[in-house]
């Protein structure tokens, strides 16, 4: 079976001009879709070189008005730091721009440090606001007015793809699967590659035994894709992908701890590049050796959609660009899930 192919970008600062790095990002995309990319997913962070992408719905708009045929969305917006009008409008603003090609990744955000910018102080907090704006989200497609602050607010604006766009779930652990599996989300694995699996299968055996109830949040979508991340670096010859790819996996790695670390905290993940117990491995090589690895990946992982992370750490445009030149016409046709 032909694997799904999308990309994910954290968006980070690499020392390069904002203004760069946006551009490089939506030149990305365009190459994207050029190759048959199903998606090209960005992420959401405050305060810290990981992200400089606090505003999702900025770079989508711009993203959606240089492609005709590829899917976006944030992966994901973090709900708790959004007013519920805000994040309603917002996703029915873009969904309409792009003429349906938004997909929707929705959480609760994984770094309580950003949250306390929005002034959540507690997980509980943050819980509880998450399922407020999505429970008034789901409600207000469906109905044509809002309560805000005591108000009626008249809904002029739907979303293009009804009843609204395909959700994403991140997962890490049985719980998480446990919820996206019931509901049907798209989901998007955090962590080992032997824990993945299991995982994926227990999704699969939930999904199938839960497909037609009632109520189910994704219930739109007819088949779930199960993805895994994957940082690649595909250059001409398997030296020059390993010294770019370990180059750039550093300054990542930097980046994804860097709140923690500042603060003197223990690191969340574990972030080795070839480690079997990191929770994001790095893949380099050239075409021949980089589809090994990855079909070895997906062997292991039982994923159906490969979200590669093609653009990371300091990691030059030019070098990107011929990553995603080589995979999409020496490795992609060739890949199988």
């Amino acid at each position: 079976m032909t694997v799904q192919c999308g990309i994910f970008d954290w968006v980070e600062a690499s020392g390069r001009p904002p203004a760069e790095i946006y551009e490089h990002k939506l030149e990305l995309a365009v190459a994207a879709e050029r190759a048959g990319f199903h998606g090209f997913f960005i992420a959401e962070h405050h305060g810290t070189p990981l992200s400089i992408d606090g505003a999702p719905t900025a770079l989508l708009s711009a993203l959606f008005q240089r492609t005709r045929r590829l899917r976006a969305g944030a992966l994901t917006f973090c709900l708790p730091w959004y007013h519920p009008y805000r994040f309603y409008s917002e996703v029915c603003m873009l969904d309409q721009l792009s003429h349906g090609r938004l997909e929707l990744g929705v959480g609760r955000g994984v770094s309580p440090i950003e949250s306390r910018i929005f002034g959540l102080n507690s997980v509980d907090e943050s819980r509880e606001r998450y399922r407020e704006t999505l429970d008034t989200f789901f409600a207000a497609c469906a109905a044509p007015t809002m309560k805000v602050s005591g108000q009626d607010a008249e809904l002029h604006v739907k979303p293009y793809q009804r009843p609204y766009p395909p959700l994403w779930f991140p997962s890490s652990n049985r719980e998480s699967i446990e919820f996206t599996a019931r509901h049907g989300y798209h989901t998007a694995f955090i962590g080992k590659h032997s824990d993945c699996k299991p995982l994926f299968e227990r999704y699969r055996e939930l999904w199938d035994k839960h497909r037609n109830d009632p109520g189910r949040h994704n219930a739109h979508v007819a088949t779930p894709f199960l993805a895994r991340t994957q940082h690649l670096v595909i250059a001409d010859t398997d030296a020059e992908a390993e010294k770019l790819g370990l180059k750039a996996y550093e300054s990542w790695a930097s980046h994804i701890h860097h709140l923690t670390r500042k603060l003197g905290r223990p690191d969340v993940h574990k972030t080795t590049p070839y480690d079997e117990d990191s929770a994001q491995r790095l893949i380099t090589g050239s075409p021949r050796t980089a589809l090994q690895k990855l079909q070895e990946m997906l062997r292991l992982t039982g994923a159906n959609y490969l979200l590669c992370i093609l653009s990371f750490g300091d990691l030059h445009p030019e070098h990107v660009m011929r990553s995603i030149e080589l995979f999409s016409t020496e490795i992609k046709p060739r890949l199988t899930a």
